[in-house]
């Protein structure tokens, strides 16, 4: 599919704001899944934008508003192909073992998905067995989670614990991956955190997130709990981490402005008459 992105994020404060620092992680990747053709990034008020990769080979760009600014709008404009992938390989779940020292940063707790708790007991699902397929039981999971919770935005925050999220059983497409992820690291299933976009489904009328899972000869897979879905064409990705934090579509700091009204609009469309040939 060719698909044209435009993701705008508003700011408004009610006093002068300064020296506001920022970095975002609205580029979406280049690889086998898909390739980038068009980027487009403004800010207003008009900033010097530098450009890196992160420890996750992520693009971030960032930048400093020195002057006074009593509102900041970020937008991100992008054209992608996302291209059809084959169905991983039906390994065992033991075929992990031997690689999940390579894998510890993707095993290991974080300070949002904490492995001290019971996540398989507090969720209701079971261990894996060694030797079933590791694709399936993925699957599995990914329906598990998709009907254990009801999706709502207005349930929790960004900053909402992920006990918290499991004990309501409702909030938004951040909680849901991150609760697979509790799961797979959990039960050592080597899992990541990714940012990125939707065309059509739940989580589409914003940034969207689900989970990469390493399947042995496959790579990493994509699985969306909050959809119960295997991700395929109708998913940009525009970053992964171990968390959230380290890839929120936008961060910062500033000084003054006080309280801040914020708002986002995100579109995802299919170019017409774009559509790849299939053989």
């Amino acid at each position: 599919m060719r698909l044209r992105v435009r993701h705008t994020t508003e700011y408004r404060y009610p006093e002068e704001a300064q020296d506001s620092f920022n970095e975002l992680w609205l580029t979406p990747v280049d690889d086998h899944r898909q390739c980038l053709l068009e980027h487009r990034l403004f800010i207003e008020p008009l900033a010097a934008v530098r450009s890196r990769q992160d420890y996750f080979h992520n693009r971030v760009h960032d930048f400093h508003l020195t002057t006074p600014h009593k509102s900041l709008k970020v937008e991100v404009f992008a054209r992608v192909t996302t291209f059809a992938t084959p169905e991983p390989l039906s390994v065992s779940v033991s075929s992990l073992e031997p690689l999940r020292d390579r894998f510890f940063e993707f095993l290991a707790p974080t300070a949002r998905v904490p492995l001290h708790l019971e996540w398989g007991q507090m969720l209701g699902f079971r261990k894996p067995h060694g030797a079933e397929s590791l694709h399936d039981y993925l699957l599995e999971m990914t329906r598990h989670l998709f009907e254990s919770f009801t999706y709502d935005t207005e349930a929790t925050q960004v900053d909402t614990p992920l006990r918290r999220f499991v004990e309501g059983r409702r909030g938004v497409c951040q909680d849901y991956a991150q609760a697979m992820l509790a799961l797979c690291r959990s039960y050592g299933i080597p899992a990541r955190y990714v940012s990125g976009y939707l065309a059509t489904g739940v989580g589409a009328e914003g940034s969207h997130a689900w989970v990469e899972a390493f399947v042995p000869g496959s790579g990493w897979v994509g699985y969306d709990p909050t959809n119960n879905s295997l991700v395929g064409e109708q998913y940009i990705k525009n970053a992964h981490g171990r968390d959230y934090d380290d890839c929120p579509p936008l961060k910062g700091l500033r000084r003054g402005g006080g309280r801040e009204e914020l708002r986002v609009f995100v579109s995802v469309e299919e170019e017409p008459g774009k559509a790849l040939a299939r053989m």
